[in-house]
């Protein structure tokens, strides 16, 4: 690795404390961080509530949670391109407020359900199936909604600040959830994350004055035509397709891991839910403090750091696999909470001062639907494997591959040696 990373970590070129004030400052922005804080406060108990609640079901097992995790992935994944132009074309705010608002419709049928002992895994698949199509409009939105309420020389502090909020609210989350979930069941944290839903999304769609006027359909470009459009700024960036191509199979497993085999492994070999709540509490803390670190440190090779830090996340598969103790586990989430948030910060900020503004949105469709694309199949056949050959050597089987997966960028020159923009294609604010 060419140069000293100490030096690349350490250079700053702007100094953050005051751009917090400059953000804060700003309506739009206090808005978005609210709607970011209560949303995430119930993505935090979604995870524990639906994996459990699952698992709870007369019959649900490995199998049963791959089904319902794969029915929310495959839309997201399928959908993922169409949704880049349609926030391109029809407005990101309106497209997040109005996403959210429905989700919270399907979140809130299945946390009725687990309440009134009706749930059933068809039922919840189908409502997973309906909230990916949702999710698949949301993402896209969302990666291009803070270059249109932020100048560009704040976004990497925004970004930060984003994430410290939002983290935060997903560690207090988490750490109900567990016990929530635990005494009073899965509907309950469900019931939660739907409200959350609701509440973000009124807020955002409030800013949806900010998005662009949409385009006539005389002048408007075919949606074919917008892909291959942002397809012209994916390709003509070799550091963005290894990236995103390293990262397809990081996410086979990792989602896995996540979605399937941890819970299971915390059913079997832990204290089920109150385990993986503090699993969860320490990914939230590990994560808020990524975010603060992100805020803090301006390296020069903000890319070389966001793939950098990706083998961290391993510790947990493997440590899990063990297993090792509570405190441990907690201690390894939280390193891999770190790293996530580091990486997404960094990652977020390079798109944004990189790509054209008008183009985030469909160059971030880009980005979630490569970087997801096999996350469906690490879902499906996690649940499957994992009955084969037992929870401990599907842990050790996911964690290899990831780890492969997030090492292998650092080989590539152009991933080590992209530089950071203050400021993208001329623009100073």
């Amino acid at each position: 690795m060419e140069g000293s990373l100490d030096r690349t970590l350490m250079e700053n070129t702007s100094k953050p404390s005051g751009q917090f004030s400059e953000l804060i400052a700003i309506p739009a922005f206090r808005k978005f961080f609210a709607a970011r804080v209560v949303s995430n406060f119930g993505n935090g108990m979604s995870p524990i509530a639906l994996a459990f609640g699952v698992l709870s079901l007369p019959g649900g097992n490995a199998g049963s949670l791959s089904l319902v995790t794969t029915a929310h992935m495959v839309p997201l994944i399928a959908f993922m391109l169409i949704g880049g132009v349609v926030a391109d074309r029809f407005g990101r705010a309106r497209l997040v407020g109005l996403t959210d608002i429905f989700g919270s419709v399907f979140t809130g049928i299945s946390a009725i359900a687990f309440l009134t002992h009706h749930a059933s895994i068809p039922l919840l698949c189908f409502n997973g199936f309906m909230f990916g199509i949702l999710n698949s409009l949301w993402y896209p939105a969302f990666s291009g909604l803070a270059p249109q309420i932020v100048p560009a020389r704040l976004l990497q502090s925004a970004n930060a600040i984003l994430g410290t909020g939002a983290n935060l609210a997903l560690t207090l989350g988490s750490a109900i959830a567990g016990v929530l979930v635990a005494t009073a069941g899965s509907g309950w944290g469900l019931l939660i994350d739907a409200l959350s839903f609701l509440v973000a999304g009124v807020i955002v769609l409030s800013m949806r004055h900010l998005d662009a006027e949409p385009e006539s359909t005389e002048t408007r470009s075919s949606m074919v035509a917008q892909l291959k459009e942002g397809w012209v700024e994916v390709r003509t960036r070799r550091w963005f397709m290894i990236v995103v191509g390293c990262a397809a199979f990081f996410h086979l497993s990792f989602e896995g891991f996540f979605g399937v085999i941890a819970p299971v492994q915390a059913k079997a070999a832990l204290d089920g839910a109150r385990s993986m709540g503090y699993m969860m509490t320490g990914w939230g803390l590990g994560g808020l403090a990524g975010t603060l670190i992100a805020y803090r440190v301006r390296p020069k090779r903000q890319l070389l750091l966001a793939v950098g830090v990706m083998p961290l996340l391993t510790l947990w598969m493997f440590g899990m696999a063990i297993p090792l103790p509570i405190s441990a586990l907690v201690f390894f989430a939280f390193l891999g909470g770190i790293a996530i948030d580091m990486m997404w910060a960094n990652w977020l900020t390079t798109l944004q001062t990189q790509i054209p503004e008008e183009a985030m949105s469909r160059v971030g469709a880009y980005d979630a639907f490569g970087s997801m694309v096999f996350a469906p199949v690490g879902l499906f056949v996690a649940g499957p494997l994992t009955q084969l050959v037992g929870p401990r050597t599907a842990l050790i089987a996911t964690g290899s591959l990831a780890l492969v997966a997030a090492l292998t960028p650092l080989l590539s020159r152009e991933v080590r040696h992209l530089e950071r923009r203050e400021v993208y294609f001329g623009s100073e604010t």
